[in-house]
């Protein structure tokens, strides 16, 4: 039987975070773009990426770099769209009676 070396290790760690996420998600309903689910998103193409410097696959490794870019994408998407001030609707005060409206 063959050794477990770390970058095997860190391979196994990187595949649990992908299975980790996707159980979140589809069981117990967490967010795609909670916290649990971005970080273990991130830490999965990271550990295999890291996984890859023992036996580089050309295919896993562009796979791995997608999935992490897109998920740092949409992290800063939804964290730039968090900070935007929220536009205040007006209020009832402030409207036009609809007879006084251009209709």
């Amino acid at each position: 039987m063959a050794s477990l070396g770390l970058t095997d290790a860190t391979g196994l760690v990187g595949v649990a975070a992908y299975v980790a996420a996707h159980f979140a998600v589809q069981v117990l309903h967490k967010s795609p773009t909670g916290r649990l689910v971005v970080a273990l998103n991130v830490i999965g193409p990271v550990c295999i990426l890291v996984s890859l410097t023992d036996a580089f696959n050309l295919a896993s490794f562009l796979t791995q770099c997608f999935w992490l870019g897109l998920t740092l994408l949409g992290w800063w998407r939804k964290r730039r769209r968090a900070a935007r001030p929220m536009a205040k609707p007006a209020s009832a005060a402030t409207r036009r009676p609809v007879s006084q409206r251009n209709v």
